[in-house]
């Protein structure tokens, strides 16, 4: 059975927006879209599956809209397309449904194997997932948009590729490719070793993610970094944040996120959409299909690794586009050519209704 519990966003991650003397001033702005996010959001739905709970965060509708699935990356969360997908509803007028959740290991995601994070597990748990929210038979009659950010750009490319989710209309992944990713494997576990293990407050941590770059962003990053910590006490009672995923303990699952990455992407039957940060991360197999027309390729240079984060309402403007460039077209009946069919095979019989 499947139990609801309220409250996505908890009152005390809203002191992220005092951290610092300089931005106090920005605080009423900030407020606002964390009031419009909770009021779109509305509830967070925790989903029990056997050894899992997932958080969904928004609405689990079950309609005919088209539904955007917005799988997050290594070591982030579902928020990190917070600010996207409130952009996405505003320049939608609400007609899309918007789903993300926590994969496995990360948020307020609890498995039994919190470390199972091999690719054919985050692929299954996607459909398994979904399918939870929205019913069985979502995968093949609903109209589905695919989007996927760094690990969750393989983890959707695959999904495609093993053909697990049919009814998919379009997928986009965002700043991963295959041929930058292997080579920057071997640094990965440098930039583990050298980021902070622990913050003595949220605020420092959201603080930190916009000196270092990771987010540059500073109003995504008051709401996707709370998220992404877990508040620990210490034998003298002090309170310290660390990280609730060890990025560093899921090494044994790097090599085959990526491995196949720019294949499964490219044979997939949907349309794609690939949005980067650079063209320094076009690999060569990327590259010659991109000339050959086979994909959609976005240049977003002005943002860092987290594209969604940065730029959220350049990001939604693109998925946005895309999807409307892309989505099934219902064609009216050419009552013309009917009655040219008649005439010939029926010798100018009025046509009947169809």
């Amino acid at each position: 059975k499947m139990s609801l519990q309220k409250e996505i966003f908890k009152k005390g991650n809203r002191s992220a927006a005092l951290f610092e003397p300089r931005l106090i001033e920005e605080r009423e702005d900030v407020d606002d879209s964390m009031k419009v996010i909770e009021e779109e959001t509305e509830k967070s739905n925790i989903r029990s599956l056997p050894t899992v709970a997932y958080d969904i965060q928004g609405k689990a509708a079950n309609n005919s809209s088209p539904l955007f699935l917005l799988h997050h990356g290594a070591g982030y969360s579902s928020l990190s397309f917070a600010l996207a997908a409130l952009h996405i509803k505003n320049l939608t007028n609400g007609e899309f449904t918007m789903f993300a959740y926590d994969c496995r290991g990360h948020g307020k995601t609890k498995t039994s194997d919190d470390l199972n994070l091999s690719l054919e597990q985050l692929s299954q748990d996607l459909v398994d997932v979904l399918k939870a929210a929205f019913g069985n038979d979502v995968i093949t009659n609903r109209e589905i948009f695919l989007v996927g950010h760094s690990m969750g750009g393989c983890v959707v490319a695959d999904a495609m590729s093993r053909q697990l989710i049919p009814s998919v209309t379009c997928m986009a992944v965002i700043d991963v490719v295959e041929g930058s990713a292997m080579e920057a494997l071997s640094g990965m576990l440098n930039f583990c070793r050298n980021r902070p293990s622990e913050f003595k407050t949220v605020e420092d941590a959201i603080l930190w993610s916009k000196k270092s770059g990771a987010i540059r962003n500073i109003e995504s990053a008051r709401i996707s970094i709370p998220c992404l910590l877990t508040e620990q006490e210490t034998c003298t009672n002090i309170k310290k944040y660390t990280w609730r995923t060890d990025l560093a303990a899921t090494q044994p699952h790097w090599r085959g996120w990526f491995s196949g990455l720019s294949e499964k992407f490219l044979s997939s039957n949907a349309a794609k959409l690939l949005i980067l940060a650079g063209t320094d991360r076009l690999d060569k197999p990327l590259t010659i299909a991109q000339m050959q027309g086979k994909y959609q390729l976005m240049l977003l240079p002005e943002a860092g690794h987290m594209v969604q984060e940065d730029i959220p309402e350049r990001t939604a403007s693109a998925l946005v586009d895309f999807w409307k460039r892309n989505e099934k077209l219902v064609l009216p009946i050419n009552w013309v050519n009917v009655w040219k069919v008649d005439c010939i095979i029926d010798n100018c019989k009025k046509p009947s209704t169809i």
